[in-house]
């Protein structure tokens, strides 16, 4: 039996309860390396009621190896995946800065525009990822034809020093993964699902251009594309395809990003960008030639715009909880600010597919 409130999993110390949900509790760890040196870490682990249901742990298994395969700048890192006192945990790196989408949204409320070129470049490095883990292989390489089906601003996260990072693999599809999506059920945030999700066609990485390009659209017109009052509306939206054209209300808005985010957002798979590889050259080509300033360093300065004395409140509880006594799960650690990879299994995100998702005509 798991103790309650483990003081320790693994190597790690564990000083609190940081986050978590329905299938999953997010602990503040530490382990102390040779050197005296600490490293922080968000630990996840599989609650205690759901470590004997086979859906779950299967869950957490596909998503534990998925994650050791993972390593690229864009990608949120997995430090290591291991076992303790009978918990299995995924050790993630802690990242200081915003999600996409709390960006947005502090943007949108102050009525700030955000830059065309800065957005183009965040969804350039997101799109980089992307390529990466759809390119992903196994030790004889054969390609585990990997799609995240989740991408959407919330698992989007900048940080700090500029370094965008894409999170939660959680509901990614795939080959060799041993829990199945039950007949009926679509995964992913509804309002940026793609056309063949809803109508639950096989999917591939063409899936998650199209919900790249709807944060792309997002970013760069500061309105919600698909999301309507409901999610019946917001479906018969995505089925329907009603994408504006910016350029019709915008007139400024670059005739060739508006190329970039139809061809993302084509509602025919086959005339989408083949490669999130394409997508992100054409969108680094755009920033890079619009660009007035290191876009870079924009994204801390954006940052510390929209989050005033954040970057210092963030720092200061990373400083003072790695001083703190390891007391285990009874303590709750609130961040000043959601933390990078302290993410459940998003299980309130299993969307049923309504009737009405149905091809046209």
């Amino acid at each position: 039996m798991s103790p309650v409130n483990p003081a320790r999993i693994g190597p790690y110390e564990i000083v609190g309860r940081i986050g978590g949900g329905g299938m999953a509790r997010v602990f503040l760890g530490r382990k102390r390396e040779a050197g005296g040196r600490e490293q922080m870490a968000a630990l996840k682990v599989i609650r205690a009621e759901l470590a004997t249901e086979e859906q779950f742990v299967a869950m957490f298994a596909d998503e534990s190896r998925m994650l050791a395969r993972l390593d690229h700048p864009n990608i949120s890192r997995t430090l290591e995946i291991g076992h303790g006192d009978h918990l299995a945990f995924i050790a993630m790196e802690l990242l200081l800065g915003r999600t996409l989408a709390d960006t947005w949204e502090a943007a949108q409320a102050t009525g700030l525009n955000l830059p065309l070129d800065l957005s183009a470049w965040i969804c350039a490095h997101v799109a980089r990822g992307l390529h990466y883990a759809h390119e992903l292989t196994d030790d004889e390489g054969r390609p585990f034809h990997l799609v995240h089906r989740d991408v959407n601003p919330s698992n989007i996260f900048l940080t700090y020093t500029g370094t965008v990072k894409l999170f939660d693999f959680g509901l990614a599809k795939a080959k060799g993964r041993r829990a199945n999506t039950q007949s009926g059920i679509v995964k992913g945030k509804v309002p940026y699902l793609s056309p063949e999700q809803l109508l639950q066609l096989p999917i591939d990485r063409r899936s998650d251009i199209f919900s790249l390009g709807t944060t792309l659209w997002e970013l760069t017109t500061m309105r919600r594309l698909f999301k309507r009052e409901n999610d019946l509306a917001t479906i018969v939206a995505i089925r329907d395809h009603v994408v504006p054209d910016p350029t019709e209300t915008a007139p400024d808005y670059p005739k060739e990003l508006w190329r970039i985010v139809q061809r993302a957002l084509a509602h025919d798979r086959d005339e989408r960008y083949a490669t999130a590889a394409e997508l992100a050259t054409d969108l680094e080509v755009f920033a890079s030639s619009a660009a007035q300033a290191g876009l870079e360093e924009m994204v801390g300065v954006l940052l510390d715009r929209l989050f005033p004395d954040e970057r210092d409140r963030q720092s200061k509880w990373l400083a003072r909880t790695a001083s703190m006594p390891a007391i285990g799960e009874a303590m709750t650690v609130a961040p000043p600010a959601p933390l990078g990879s302290v993410t459940d299994m998003h299980d309130e995100e299993f969307s049923t597919v309504m009737p009405l998702v149905t091809r046209k005509g």
